[in-house]
């Protein structure tokens, strides 16, 4: 008898259920269907009739589902619920049921059309987009690349769709009131959406435009008096609840909400915290021992208690609201003061009378707040407010002072000898406090800076003669640029990466010279030195500039250039020898390198001596405000005080109070002095692809090796072909240029990692800038080793990648992967892996981290992004060592490309 192979039981598995019993086969199937309860099964015929069958009579898988879905009917009977039929077996009370699904390839939905289960995960994302001013939400499944709106849940982790069943993470247990996020919002709703959303769900993706998902620290609710109302008999209804800033206690009562969601438009992140209920026990307790206080000394008083809900007598209220008020307002959230006229407490809105002789920095003068017809000096009220929470008027009545108000005027205003003194940058704070008639009479000069703000537009401006036509929004950069240099006042130009910040500077500095004798210095990361040095050739050549680097620097011969260009570190080691010049313009690229104030490379930055300064950064904040108060303190020193005063008035009140007055008013701050715009911003001025190649200079120690081996190629070649000839020595001469290659582009691979390619820090510094605008990377390379170099210094900048060589066997799944999961911003590819068969619209940067001879094999790889799907304009750089082969084969690509024009 021959041997059975044991693969035949295997097959036989895989075929149609039948009855085993001869001449009863009949096939059965496993239906999913969805109602408003969830998805059910239910086994049907081949015509997708119910079926009364018998696990006995299956095998395998199936009878394993037959045998579980009799046990789920055999316990439903016993149930009785009058909201879900008791004849269905709904797949989120019986979860396992789904893994037993999954083995069977009988399943269908109700069209009998096959279903499929697959690993692949996929993602529920929740989108806003702004329409017409309106938020409005949609929900669907991001799967391999795509996005589906139609699906339906089986459980918390499993969703249908497109007729494959799909792994999510858990969303918990409130996942099928998921449909009911897709709504419209108002844009006073949305903080308040978010929240709901986030406590009702898990494991969820929210896209909101540029905007961030961040966790923050829990943050605790606080117990809140809520006056509601006075009644006929002047009674007081005081309830006692839970609130929290930016929410309405009712928000609180009214859902079950575990976490708020806050939107920081300045740093542009939702900002998530778990709520920590505090009790409001000892609130509650602390009320009513001050009410039954205050009964036991008057008499026929009396108050009563429903629920939370205080119902005080009028004799009762008054004495408790006059004597307790002042102490409960420092301990409690106060709702509803403005209901207690009767009582002599007033909800007011202070005028604030100003008197201010003009500075250029600061302007002094004399404040006062009249407050119901009554003048007080501002300090004296600041002063009771502090001590109190309130202010006290001449007829005894109790003034209650918007809280956020009087922070901001604790903020703004400084003692200065017995006088008010306000800083220049607070103007348009404050002329929102104050009429404009006022305004005018007392900062009329500022004031007009200010206003000059939103005329730049429409300004005629003299453009300097450029080797280049600079693109409609380019102009109003430098127009922007301009208006700054006039008014002495300091800004950061934060494009986007790509958009031509340093033409914008080369601009204005082309304005400037011949004309200013004084030098300007431009500070930048020393892998950017000599772009610039090409880029001022390129553009500007008339303007003459020095490179000060190096251990030969000479600071005199610097100074006769109209231009210095130096390196941060540069900065740090001569800052004694640089402040003895006095500038004309000192401009900081890549600025977020003075990010941390405390540094000695932002300390001898803040010394440099200029009549402007100016800084280019397309991520001007990184992580925390910290950095903000970095920045503008190199640009305009008198803007926000010292560091201490930062945190405590802004810093602290946005990353940990969510405070969203202090968040406006340093927006409101900081906005002139900014220009940021986007690649989406921009688009209509943009071609479809933009190319650009970025220069690396060799350290010393690659150069040596680079030299000794050129040199070593150089004398053998030669002595190769005069003695075989050259076509003898072709093979010899293709090891020697890839030897050179390598050492150009990834000398780790030659020296056993002794040497790093400074490529490495460029690389890095742009994927960097690039992760924090919310784009997605690609990047090319002809070498393994140098995709695994990348890959260090992404591991250890804690940046996730995907990676694809010739060895990967799931491409398709990495390339769906990329091109959904928001998680993954980078992906690194060889360059013929990469070149072909892939669509990878999701990216709008690339990388090319050495070149190719063929220009073709390149514009291959570049064409997986720029391709129809892609909506963006698609940036492609190319990273070239100076004085290296890599340079040679850019000069044959461009011979080739003009040799296929001609």
């Amino acid at each position: 008898m021959p041997e059975i192979k044991a693969d035949l039981f295997e097959r036989l598995k895989r075929k149609k259920a039948f009855v085993r019993q001869a001449g009863t086969a009949q096939p059965v199937f496993f239906k999913l269907s969805s109602d408003e309860n969830g998805v059910w099964v239910e086994p049907v015929s081949s015509r997708g009739k119910p079926a009364e069958i018998s696990y006995e009579y299956y095998s395998g898988p199936v009878r394993d589902l037959l045998k579980s879905l009799d046990t789920v009917r055999s316990r439903n009977h016993f149930r009785i619920d009058w909201e879900m039929p008791s004849d269905r077996i709904y797949l989120a009370e019986n979860e396992y049921l789904i893994w037993q699904l999954q083995r069977c390839d009988n399943v269908v939905d109700e069209n009998l059309r096959p279903i499929r289960f697959t690993e692949d995960p996929a993602r529920i994302t929740v989108t806003i987009e702004e329409k017409k001013g309106t938020p409005e939400s949609r929900v669907a499944l991001s799967a391999r690349g795509a996005e589906m709106r139609n699906f339906v849940f089986l459980n918390e982790g499993h969703v249908l769709a497109g007729g494959t069943v799909w792994p999510v993470k858990p969303l918990g247990e409130n996942f099928r009131e998921l449909p009911l996020f897709e709504t419209r919002l108002l844009p006073a709703q949305l903080e308040q959406y978010l929240s709901l959303l986030f406590s009702c769900f898990r494991n969820l993706s929210v896209r909101y435009g540029e905007y961030k998902l961040t966790y923050g620290t829990p943050k605790p609710t606080q117990p809140t008096l809520i006056f509601e109302r006075i009644d006929p008999d002047n009674a007081l209804y005081l309830r006692i609840a839970t609130a929290m800033p930016g929410f309405d206690a009712d928000f609180f009562e009214s859902y079950d909400i575990s976490r708020i969601a806050v939107l920081n438009e300045l740093e542009k992140k939702i900002v998530v915290r778990d709520v920590l209920y505090g009790e409001i026990t000892s609130c509650f307790a602390d009320v009513t021992r001050l009410l039954r206080k205050h009964k036991r000394a008057l008499k026929n008083t009396d108050f009563f208690v429903d629920d939370n809900l205080f119902i005080i007598r009028e004799s009762l209220a008054r004495e408790f609201i006059h004597r307790e008020l002042p102490h409960l307002i420092t301990r409690y959230a106060i709702l509803g003061a403005e209901k207690l006229k009767s009582y002599k407490i007033r909800a007011v809105t202070p005028r604030l009378d100003l008197r201010l002789s003009h500075g250029i920095d600061f302007l002094e003068g004399d404040a006062n707040l009249e407050i119901e017809g009554q003048f007080i000096s501002l300090f004296d009220a600041l002063g009771q407010y502090r001590k109190n929470a309130y202010i006290a008027l001449s007829d005894g009545t109790h003034a209650i002072v918007n809280k956020s108000y009087m922070d901001r005027l604790s903020r703004i205003f400084k003692k200065r000898k017995e006088k008010v003194s306000v800083s220049f940058f607070d103007l348009p704070i404050v002329e929102e406090m104050i009429d404009r008639q006022l305004a005018e009479a007392s900062f009329k000069k500022s004031r007009e800076i200010f206003l000059g703000f939103n005329t730049i537009k429409d300004a005629d401006t003299r453009l300097p003669e450029l080797n280049a036509t600079l693109r409609g929004y380019q102009v109003q950069g430098y127009k922007w640029l301009s208006y700054l240099r006039k008014h002495g006042l300091g800004g950061c130009l934060a494009d986007d990466m790509g958009l031509g910040k340093t033409l914008q500077a080369i601009a204005l500095l082309a304005d400037a010279y011949p004309g200013e004798p004084k030098p300007s210095l431009i500070v930048m990361p020393k892998s950017l030195l000599f772009n610039w040095e090409n880029e001022i050739a390129r553009f500007r050549p008339e303007l003459s500039c020095h490179i000060y680097h190096g251990l030969n620097r000479n600071l005199d011969e610097a100074r006769t250039k109209q231009l210095i260009l130096t390196t941060y570190a540069m900065v740090r080691n001569d800052i004694e020898k640089l402040t003895e010049t006095e500038f004309y313009y000192v401009i900081l690229d890549e600025s977020q390198n003075i990010k941390n104030i405390q540094s000695q490379t932002s300390r001898a930055a803040m010394l440099l001596k200029s009549d402007h300064r100016l800084a280019l950064s397309g991520t001007p904040i990184e992580n925390n405000l910290g950095e903000l108060y970095a920045l503008f303190r190199f640009l305009n020193p008198a803007m926000f005080g010292s560091s201490d005063e930062f945190n405590r008035y802004y810093a602290t009140p946005i990353q940990k109070e969510d405070d969203k007055d202090a968040l406006r008013e340093l927006k409101k701050k900081i906005y002139p002095f900014i220009l940021r715009r986007l690649k989406t911003d921009v688009l209509k001025d943009l071609p479809d692809k933009i190319e650009q190649t970025l220069y690396v200079e060799m350290s010393g120690e690659q150069k040596r090796v680079y030299e000794q081996r050129r040199q070593f190629y150089y004398d053998s070649v030669r002595s190769q072909i005069a003695q075989n000839g050259i076509r003898k020595s072709q093979f010899f001469i293709l090891q020697a240029l890839s030897e050179l290659r390598q050492l150009a582009s990834v000398p780790e691979s030659k020296t056993g990692n002794r040497i790093v390619s400074p490529k490495r820090e460029v690389l890095l510094e742009h994927i960097t800038d690039l992760i924090a605008g919310n784009h997605k990377v690609l990047i090319f390379a002809n070498y393994l080793n140098a995709l695994g170099c990348a890959a260090e210094d992404l591991d250890a900048a804690g940046i996730d990648y995907l990676i694809m060589t010739g060895a990967t066997r799931n491409r398709k799944s990495l390339v769906e992967r990329f091109q959904s999961d928001e998680t993954y911003r980078v992906f690194l590819m060889t360059l013929k892996t990469g070149g072909i068969g892939l669509n990878l619209t999701a990216a709008d940067y690339i990388f090319i981290y050495d070149p190719w001879w063929n220009r073709a094999a390149e514009n291959q790889a570049i064409d997986r992004t720029h391709r129809i799907g892609q909506k963006k304009t698609v940036f492609s750089y190319k990273l070239i060592t100076r004085g290296t082969i890599e340079e040679k084969i850019l000069e044959l690509q461009n011979v080739k490309s003009q040799l296929l024009t001609a």
